[in-house]
C-alpha cells in the first residue's frame, strides 16, 4: 500500500447550495432591465469576480462553466466607456421595448400557439411561486415567467436548501421540498425554454455582454440539469410562436415583476 497521500477535495452540500444560489442571482440581475447598481457591479468587476468566486464552489466538471466565465470576462472590456444608458440602449436593442419578436425572455412565448396555453403556463408559474411565498413585485414591471425572474426563482430555492440543511431544526423533507422543487421547475419550465432562447439570444447580439450571458447561461443550464438529475423535453425550432399572442393579447400585457416575498415563508438571512 503506498504510503503516499491522496487530497480530495471534499465539498460542503450547504455551500454547493449557496453557490448554485449565486449563480443563479448573478444570471438573474443581469438579464433584467440594468439599473445603476448592475453596471457599477459590472464597471466594477465585482460582478465578474462573485461569479467566478461561485462557480469555484462548484461541484462536479467545471470546465465548460470556466470556460464561459472566461468568455463573458473578454467580452466585458467591450462595455469599457459605456455609460448606463447606453447599456440601457442595448438591452432595448435586443429584447426591445414590446416583447421582441427575435429572442423574448419570456416563457410562454416558446412552445404555446395560444393565448388560454400561454394563460395556462402563466398560471402554472405563479403556482410554484405562491408555493414558496413569494409573488411578484411591483418594483420591476415583468410578468411571471420573464428568464430574470425564473432564475430568481431557482436561486431563492437554492438558497432555501442551504437555509435548510444549515439549520438544526430544519427537517431532511424540507430539504427534499426544496430539492424537487428545483427538479421540477428546471424539468417542467426554465430547462425546456431556456436552451432554445440561448440561441436566439446569440444570433441577434452576435457580439458583446448579452452574447457572453448567452453563453454562460447555455452552460450553466446544462451543468444544473447533470446536477439535479434531470432531463428537460427541451424546444426547438427556429423561434418562438408570437403571431397568435400579437392576435389575441395585443394591448393585454401583465404587469409583473421581479419575485418578493408574501405572506408565506421568505428568504432568511
Amino acid at each position: 500500500m503506498s504510503d503516499r497521500t491522496v487530497t480530495t477535495i471534499q465539498f460542503n452540500p450547504v455551500e454547493e447550495a449557496l453557490c448554485r444560489s449565486r449563480v443563479y442571482q448573478l444570471l438573474s440581475e443581469a438579464f433584467l432591465y440594468p439599473q445603476e447598481e448592475l453596471f457599477a457591479s459590472l464597471e466594477s468587476g465585482e460582478f465578474l469576480g462573485e461569479l467566478k468566486e461561485a462557480i469555484a464552489g462548484l461541484p462536479g466538471s467545471l470546465e465548460g462553466l470556466k470556460e464561459a466565465t472566461l468568455a463573458l470576462g473578454e467580452v466585458l472590456g467591450w462595455l469599457e466607456g459605456w455609460s448606463l444608458e447606453e447599456l440601457q440602449a442595448e438591452h432595448r436593442r435586443i429584447f426591445g421595448h414590446t416583447i421582441s419578436q427575435e429572442c423574448p425572455p419570456y416563457e410562454t412565448q416558446y412552445g404555446t400557439e395560444n393565448l388560454f396555453q400561454q394563460t395556462h403556463q402563466l398560471g402554472d408559474i405563479a403556482g410554484f411561486y405562491r408555493a414558496f411565498g413569494l409573488e411578484t413585485s411591483e418594483k420591476v414591471a415583468e410578468r411571471a415567467d420573464h428568464l430574470g425572474l425564473e432564475l430568481e426563482f431557482m436561486g431563492f430555492l437554492a438558497y432555501k436548501e442551504a437555509h435548510a440543511r444549515r439549520h438544526p431544526g430544519s427537517t431532511l423533507e424540507q430539504v427534499t421540498v426544496c430539492q424537487e422543487a428545483q427538479r421540477k421547475f428546471l424539468k417542467e419550465h426554465l430547462g425546456r425554454w431556456a436552451p432554445l432562447f440561448t440561441v436566439l439570444l446569440k444570433k441577434k447580439a452576435r457580439e458583446g455582454f448579452y452574447w457572453g450571458l448567452a453563453l454562460l447561461l447555455e452552460v450553466f443550464i446544462s451543468y444544473e440539469e447533470h446536477y439535479l438529475g434531470v432531463e428537460p423535453q427541451r424546444l426547438e425550432g427556429d423561434g418562438p410562436s408570437l403571431q397568435s399572442y400579437l392576435k389575441e393579447a395585443h394591448g393585454c400585457g401583465s404587469g409583473m415583476g421581479s419575485c418578493e416575498n408574501g405572506e408565506g415563508e421568505g428568504k432568511e438571512e
